[in-house]
């Protein structure tokens, strides 16, 4: 698929601390920040669909956790909480699924409350499980079928739609779905063809996102008009392959329209090259907050951080069919970039021995009775039992127009 080029509209750019490699930002005052609640939640809780069936490695169906994405339902205090594809990273035939819970939050003590209220499962426009099986992703993979019926998936972000429909990205395919309230897909995105996860040629990964890479995050801007989708790390054809990783820092974000048509391309470069994206969120219709972090837990962690990007003045890429690895040509202006908040800054006590390895998921969540926005994290556990699934709540002042 070709995408059309499209026009990004004009504003005046808000940044905060300007990182080198995103691109200057117009200085604008300091949105303050508050980690205003915590909650961990033990990685042997159950979820609700009653399935203790265990799995190929023994752990239970209806383990708690895995969480890659959550989103605020616009009532009350609840949110959705997406899992990804299960226990022993995709050796399991794990049936993919997502919570309903409602989490409240209390400044005064900094403490959240959490009572899982719903599980449902996800389902192809058919009926059939989606499993987060590499097996079965292989099979589809290497069929003969130029588009073959898949089942496989690993669910990385969540949105709501205005209808209630959820929309959801996935790195196997990867994929980009519109599923109804029960769990079923209902419309599949195109997704360009670049984008695509390809079976290696002669050993060699050549083109299209490298495995378990795929489109990691997906935001929708307040209007709808626009949806961005981005890869946790650059195209094959826009890094190199060293010792087993696709390593870059150019990734290339497809932008949609409201009818689910591909519009643009444009380029979020990463902090550095041992770092990769796990969410995007719109906070307006120019401005979106990314989710960085590295591979690394505890004191050895160097990069969890949200960063604010502009992506008014950010080049369509579509027609350039390479990017460099690092440096970008004069003529490609990526998305500016700019330090929202550090994760691992001693201020919150996230950092240091307590570094969560994976927070995955961002969503704003309902005003405090002050009138701050809250912003809430959610952290994978890769359903291990030792480890806690997180979950982090920030109250916002002074980010809006």
């Amino acid at each position: 698929m070709t995408c059309k080029t499209g026009l990004i509209r004009s504003f005046l750019s808000i940044g905060i601390a300007t990182l080198g490699l995103g691109g200057a930002a117009v200085p604008a005052a300091t949105p303050e920040i508050e980690l205003i609640g915590k909650v961990a939640i033990d990685g042997d809780q159950h979820d609700l669909s009653h399935d203790d069936t265990p799995l190929e490695d023994g752990s239970p169906s209806n383990q708690f956790g895995g969480l890659s994405g959550i989103e605020y339902t616009g009532i009350g205090n609840r949110f959705l909480l997406l899992a990804d594809r299960g226990a022993g990273d995709g050796e399991v035939n794990y049936q993919c699924r997502y919570h309903e819970a409602e989490i409240t939050v209390d400044p005064a003590s900094k403490s959240i409350g959490f009572a899982l209220k719903t599980t449902r499962m996800l389902s192809t426009p058919t009926g059939e499980p989606l499993v987060g099986s590499i097996e079965a992703h292989e099979k589809c993979l290497n069929s003969p079928t130029p588009h073959p019926v898949w089942t496989a998936f690993d669910p990385e972000s969540v949105r709501l739609l205005p209808d209630k429909s959820l929309l959801i990205s996935d790195e196997y395919g990867p994929h980009i779905v519109v599923v109804d309230e029960s769990g079923r897909i209902s419309n599949e995105f195109t997704v360009p063809d670049k984008f695509r996860l390809r079976a290696v040629e002669d050993g060699v990964y050549t083109k299209g996102v490298y495995s378990n890479r795929g489109l990691e995050g997906i935001a929708v801007t307040p209007s709808g008009s626009r949806m961005i989708a981005l890869p946790q790390s650059p195209l094959i054809q826009d890094a190199v392959i060293e010792n087993g990783y696709c390593i870059g820092l150019n990734c290339r974000c497809v932008v949609f329209d409201g009818n689910h048509n591909c519009i643009s391309e444009i380029v979020y470069q990463l902090d550095n090259l041992a770092s990769g994206t796990s969410e995007i969120l719109a906070v307006d219709e120019d401005r979106f907050l990314v989710l960085e972090r590295d591979s690394k837990a505890g004191r050895e962690a160097k990069t969890k951080a949200i960063f604010l990007i502009d992506t008014t003045e950010a080049t369509d890429v579509t027609r350039i069919e390479s990017l460099p690895k690092t440096d970008l040509p004069s003529s490609v202006t990526p998305a500016h970039k700019s330090l929202f908040i550090d994760l691992l800054d001693p201020k919150f006590g996230l950092g240091g021995e307590h570094a969560h390895e994976k927070p995955e998921g961002l969503c704003w969540g309902p005003r405090l009775p002050d009138g701050r926005r809250t912003l809430w994290v959610c952290c994978d556990n890769d359903f291990e039992k030792s480890i806690q699934t997180e979950i982090y709540c920030f109250a916002i002042d002074g980010l809006d127009r």
